[in-house]
């Protein structure tokens, strides 16, 4: 890292971040170790080790940002080898079961959510804006657990890997509706910015549909040739198509 204050770049060590990672790797390693050997998901130790050194719990962590930056890979990688596990074919054989499904889960949560707040004295906005946290559910979380039971191509695998799909589309829509439930904008406004969001969505669709079936598989095939003794530049060339569709979103 350089020195902004010097005229010349000097690189400097950042003992902290490294510290830190060592620290995250370490306790997450342990967590893992001790989710398996209990017969448990190693996420969930991951998850449990991350929580308490994290600020919620002994906060050893200094370098929050650059760590968080660096689990925005991890994020990143993982949801790209899930893509390579199921194709779009498994997907739309479920499609109506996962549509169904995960539309009618995003409109229980809130109804139930706006009850519930209606009934213990709160504003039912209020309560269908928690609904709609508590109907999201986390893709690299209920992802890696498939991964490591090896479920992903079964079939309540595919209908779980839809309605997340469902659920990560919706997610631009319910945040352009958030504001109507708070009152800073009128119900015209919210409407516009969820058809905007909706036409934003299905264009970029649109366009990585159209790539995925020309582009795509003519570029990994050059570099599929190109790699005949080494398969560095073919795996360079996925994690940079993974991280530019990534930076994009």
């Amino acid at each position: 890292m350089s020195n902004p204050k010097s005229k010349f770049p000097v690189l400097q060590l950042d003992l902290r971040l490294i510290s830190d990672l060592v620290v995250v790797i370490v306790s997450a390693t342990c967590g893992g170790i001790a989710f398996a050997c209990a017969g448990q998901p190693v996420i969930t130790g991951y998850l449990l080790a991350g929580s308490i050194i994290g600020p919620g719990g002994l906060n050893i962590i200094s370098e929050m940002v650059q760590v968080e930056t660096v689990a925005q890979f991890g994020v990143i990688f993982l949801l790209f080898a899930l893509g390579l596990e199921f194709s779009t074919a498994k997907l739309r054989i479920v499609r109506a079961v996962a549509v169904l499904g995960g539309s009618l889960q995003i409109i229980l949560f809130m109804c139930l959510c706006g009850i519930t707040a209606s009934l213990c004295g709160g504003k039912a906005s209020e309560g269908v804006f928690v609904g709609v946290f508590l109907s999201m559910s986390s893709t690299a979380v209920v992802l890696k657990f498939l991964m490591e039971r090896n479920s992903v191509n079964t079939l309540y695998g595919q209908v779980t890997v839809g309605i997340l799909i469902l659920q990560d589309c919706t997610v631009g829509l319910l945040f352009a509706l958030l504001p109507i439930l708070g009152g800073t904008s009128g119900v015209f406004q919210g409407m516009a910015s969820m058809a905007k969001l909706l036409v934003v969505l299905l264009m970029f669709l649109t366009i990585l549909s159209m790539l995925c079936r020309t582009c795509v598989p003519w570029f990994l095939r050059l570099m599929i040739g190109l790699s005949s003794q080494t398969n560095e530049l073919y795996q360079l060339a996925s994690v940079a198509f993974c991280l530019l569709v990534a930076g994009v979103l």
